[in-house]
């Protein structure tokens, strides 16, 4: 048992001798030394912690949603994302985070090739657009906004603003096979 050294230390055990109080280091979450009857907590609050992340974690991967047949790769990946997490959040030190370097790169590659799957699905079930598809998209779109606004005074200069700024952020993402469409 470690002893203290310093008399106001709070980490000291409570328990009074006559003469003085006891200088062994209490247990963690105890006001007393596991000599004079304290007991650790540390393992039950590591054990809470855990049950807590786990909840956190479910929680997580409920909130993942979307076409039935790619649901379990998005939870696929929300599973190893949590992995990569946990492994990383976990180390104790520099050390034991290098030491786990191999097992993360494991995951990270799984997660990649999992994120590459799924984007392969979602294109091939159309939820994902092409360049050229946003392009008719936004077209379609300022040809409803020339529609609305006609007979507003200067409307053109405010359609050309628009078209110009939306075509020139699509033309501008570059190394994007497709883009999303947002869930509905």
């Amino acid at each position: 048992m470690k002893l203290v050294t310093d008399p106001a230390d709070p980490r000291r055990c409570k328990f009074s001798y006559p003469h003085e109080q006891c200088w062994r280091e209490a247990e963690y979450g105890s006001e007393f030394c596991l000599a004079h009857g304290g007991k650790s907590t540390e393992q039950a609050e590591n054990k809470r912690m855990y049950h807590l992340a786990e909840v956190d974690s479910r929680l997580r991967l409920a909130e993942l949603s979307g076409h039935d047949d790619i649901k379990s790769l998005r939870e696929e990946i929300g599973l190893v994302r949590i992995l990569i997490e946990k492994q990383v959040n976990s180390a104790k030190g520099d050390i034991d985070l290098l030491s786990r370097c191999g097992s993360i790169n494991n995951l990270i590659l799984t997660l990649s090739r999992l994120t590459k799957d799924c984007q392969a699905l979602e294109k091939d079930l159309g939820e994902l657009l092409s360049k050229q598809a946003v392009f008719r998209l936004i077209q379609s779109m300022c040809e409803i906004v020339v529609e609305e606004l006609q007979g507003i005074e200067g409307y053109e200069e405010v359609i050309d603003r628009i078209s110009e700024r939306l075509f020139s952020t699509v033309g501008e993402a570059q190394n994007v096979e497709a883009l999303q469409l947002p869930s509905p």
